[in-house]
């Protein structure tokens, strides 16, 4: 610091006079400090000085809403600042004429100013203290025009500046201008004075803890101003000034049971199939969630879903009692008591302790909602993954992406208490005949997906359940592959019954058993027509749905194929 130690050389009145001179003229900013700084120096920081110059003082404490103490200590670090310098409490000490802890006693006041934006926090790279403190530029230019100085507005005009601010905000504690109190504080400010904008909104409604909401918002940041799919585990740490705290945080998010995972918002490095627990990016469904709208680089496409054990609507499922008795069996294994006991055994004989399971058969019998109430009853979430569309036409990252599906799985799986159900709905793009003599990129390609998908089911070590509505294509090598297979069948009428009495309790049973001996729908089908009846009784009353009216939905629910008209020459 070089605050000015020879701040009276040259003049040739002494303290007293120079005060009285001073009280001839209007006080401003400038003459209140330069007053202060030449009756304050070498005072000994005493109280009587408070009382010397309690004019001066009031007036900046006035203008700038501070307190008398922080009045003067702002005037000598104005001056200490003024070319540039960093004034740290030592220089205060010293510029006073007085023991460092005499000023320490005024650390919250000073921090107050920080707060106020008034004074700066700065790294000391020139002093023995952690910290100094220098007066900004646009203080500086309110002490000039002699005005109050009014922080900037944290009011941005769209969600791009307001990722500017949030750089300016983390780049100030990785510098360490503040600490993680104060980075949360202000982070939360300006949060509410931007609370319209569409990031902002979908933020609040993910309901995370503070901490993780200035996480996400950092890995978002990255993407919308430097283009930047990945961030690594260093761009997290300086966000946090206590160790423990950053190592709690970090150490959850390489184990992967961090609430930013869970709730899959975040994923590991996932590149050419390798797993990576140092870099990480925002899930597909987060880059939607949050970040709809903004100018973002290509994203890969995994089309992964996370669904929550616990979101998921009972709903009464009626088979045949071969079916019914399957699914009973594998939701009992599949409890969490029971998996792990047998997981065990299963290790202690030196087998493979995945398992997979088949679900197959037409369209609209239950296969989906099955493994919806199966995850339901243990207490599992899904990992859903829809294989149609998850084949890029860009060659090579089609393997890609499903490798990084079944990498993140296995994280999950070992970082989680209760292990989820990795599902993929709708298999059948993977699950047919592969291609003898492949010559074609695309037949090499979806020959490559499937060897990867049956590499891994070779070691898997969770759950994994595919649907596929056809049976008939399915390649003999994922047949062998899956421990469980359960073939779903249309339901007979009296199932169809139960059915329709379940979905539309208002039946009678009469109406109920000669819809179902009628029409020969699946449990798909029918749902589909009670849905059409609520938007009727919606629309039109409840009067509107009558037996002919449902009837008439039943009959349009199958879609009429055209016979073949052969059409020739006579």
């Amino acid at each position: 610091m070089s605050i000015v130690k020879n701040a009276k050389k040259g003049k040739t009145l002494g303290k007293k006079e120079v005060v009285k001179t001073e009280q001839q003229e209007k006080i401003t900013m400038l003459s209140a400090i330069e007053t202060i700084l030449l009756i304050a120096e070498d005072s000994s920081f005493t109280l009587d000085i408070f009382e010397e110059l309690k004019e001066y003082l009031k007036y900046i404490s006035d203008l700038q809403g501070i307190s008398i103490s922080q009045a003067l200590l702002f005037s000598i670090l104005v001056e200490g600042c003024s070319d540039g310098n960093t004034v740290t409490v030592s220089n205060l000490a010293r510029f006073l004429d007085c023991p460092r802890v005499r000023v320490m006693k005024y650390h919250e006041e000073i921090e107050d100013m920080v707060k106020r934006k008034l004074l700066r926090k700065v790294k000391n790279r020139f002093s023995d203290e952690k910290v100094g403190y220098v007066v900004p530029v646009d203080v500086m230019d309110a002490i000039k025009n002699d005005s109050r100085f009014v922080p900037k507005s944290l009011k941005a005009k769209d969600g791009v500046q307001f990722f500017h601010m949030v750089f300016d905000l983390t780049h100030r504690r990785k510098e360490e201008e503040i600490d993680t109190e104060q980075l949360l504080e202000e982070f939360q400010q300006l949060l509410e004075a931007n609370e319209e904008l569409r990031y902002v909104k979908q933020l609040e409604r993910l309901k995370l803890p503070i901490n993780s909401q200035v996480m996400v918002t950092q890995m978002a940041r990255h993407l919308v101003l430097d283009q930047d799919n990945y961030v690594t585990i260093d761009s997290f740490g300086f966000l946090f000034d206590d160790k423990h705290e950053a190592y709690c945080e970090l150490r959850h998010l390489e184990q992967g049971n961090h609430i930013l995972i869970k709730k899959n918002l975040v994923e590991y490095d996932g590149e050419e199939g390798f797993f990576n627990k140092a870099k990480y990016k925002l899930t597909n469904t987060a880059r939607e969630k949050l970040l709809k709208g903004f100018s973002l680089p290509k994203k890969t496409e995994t089309n992964v879903q996370a669904i929550q054990a616990d979101s998921i609507i009972p709903k009464s499922l009626f088979f045949n009692e071969d079916i019914g008795r399957q699914m009973e069996d594998l939701a009992e294994l599949l409890s969490v008591e029971k998996l792990t006991a047998i997981q065990t055994r299963l290790k202690e004989h030196g087998r493979r302790t995945g398992f997979a399971c088949l679900f197959y058969g037409a369209p609209g019998t239950g296969k989906t909602e099955s493994v919806l109430q199966i995850a339901r009853r243990t207490g599992r979430d899904i990992i859903l993954v829809d294989i149609s569309e998850i084949k890029s036409k860009w060659v090579g990252e089609s393997e890609q992406n499903i490798k990084a599906v079944f990498d993140n799985y296995c994280a999950m799986c070992k970082n989680s208490d209760i292990m989820p159900i990795l599902l993929f709905n709708e298999a059948d793009a993977i699950l047919g005949t592969r291609k003898g003599q492949a010559i074609h990129a695309v037949d090499k390609m979806e020959n490559a997906i499937q060897n990867i998908v049956l590499q891994e089911l070779e070691t898997l070590d969770g759950i994994l359940i595919a649907t596929t509505n056809l049976e008939q294509n399915l390649d003999s090598a994922f047949e062998r592959r899956f421990i469980y297979k359960v073939r779903f069948e249309r339901p007979n009428v009296e199932q169809r019954r139960r059915i329709w009495l379940s979905m539309m309790p208002s039946l009678s049973e009469e109406m109920a058993l000669q819809l179902a001996a009628t029409f020969d729908l699946s449990g798909g089908q029918i749902e589909n027509i009670v849905r059409k009846c609520d938007v009727e009784s919606i629309l039109y009353g409840e009067s509107a749905v009558d037996a002919e009216k449902i009837q008439r939905f039943c009959q349009e629910e199958k879609i009429q194929k055209a016979s073949t008209v052969h059409v020739g020459f006579v």
